[in-house]
């Protein structure tokens, strides 16, 4: 009598069992595979103005030093050449306090910037920062435009816009961004979004400040932990929401071909005067 060479039942559940044992361990190490996202952290009440950051970011990104900003407490403004600077800020309330800021692109978790261009030269990475592809960039200015902060700046030597990259070399290599490597009182700090989340709401909570892009623009990949309200340290106000990236390029870019169309109006009724008709 020969044996039933068939799959039995009992065999049919078990080899079931290791099956779905081994899709959960697949997607378990698919998930495990996904792309990291960071933040950084300034901790305003720490700061001391040493500006470091500022010489750190223009070594690692080669550009132009001015020793003048950097040994000076007067404010400075982002350029094309100057990605990172610190302020000194007071408190409208009492003039007296002041408070050292670190300022830079706030890296929006659904940029305006990356809506507006109109050559999709700005991406936002998967790790959190939010970059400008230098080759594609025309220099049009729109994503200064639609910045809610107004951060990218307008290089006049390359004719391109540029701002801070959150140094997205170096954290592809697991080097924390040079600015934050730099500071010697850990006043920046550079992690994991959800664990730089959670240290920020914990010590924002613990003096009673207020916490910079937690919910700004929807939400940013750089915080910034205040001692006061942003409109009582004087700095931008930026709404609570997420810009609607199609309807910022729309009217961005109208405007831009508006004005376009108002100059040549004007050229060409100036070319007629000029002609006596």
């Amino acid at each position: 009598m020969t044996k039933n060479k068939g799959i039995t039942r009992r065999q049919f559940l078990g080899g079931l069992a290791v099956t779905s044992a081994s899709l959960t361990l697949g997607s378990t190490g698919l998930v495990e595979a996904e792309t990291k996202r960071y933040a950084k952290l300034h901790d305003s009440t720490k700061c001391i103005g040493c500006k470091r950051c500022m010489s750190a970011c223009k070594r690692w990104n080669k550009l132009k030093i001015d020793r003048a900003e950097e040994l000076t407490d007067r404010e400075t403004d982002l350029t094309g050449n100057t990605w990172v600077v610190v302020n000194l800020t007071r408190d409208v309330n009492n003039r007296e306090v002041l408070y050292y800021l670190h300022w830079a692109c706030q890296h929006c978790g659904e940029p305006a910037c990356r809506g507006a261009c109109p050559v999709k030269a700005i991406s936002k990475l998967p790790e959190g920062p939010v970059v400008i592809d230098e080759k594609k960039c025309i220099g049009c200015r729109y994503c200064y435009q639609s910045c809610p902060y107004k951060i990218p700046r307008f290089d006049l030597e390359k004719r391109i816009t540029r701002k801070c990259t959150m140094c997205f070399n170096r954290i592809e290599s697991h080097i924390d961004p040079a600015c934050v490597a730099a500071c010697p009182v850990i006043a920046l700090e550079f992690g994991l979004k959800d664990e730089i989340l959670k240290k920020a709401r914990e010590r924002t909570e613990a003096i009673g400040g207020y916490l910079l892009g937690e919910y700004e623009a929807g939400g940013t990949d750089f915080l910034t932990i205040l001692p006061a309200k942003p409109e009582e340290l004087g700095l931008v106000i930026a709404p609570k929401k997420v810009v609607n990236e199609d309807l910022d390029k729309i009217r961005i870019s109208g405007y831009g071909f508006l004005t376009a169309a108002v100059i040549t109006g004007l050229m060409y009724i100036y070319s007629r005067t000029d002609k006596g008709e």
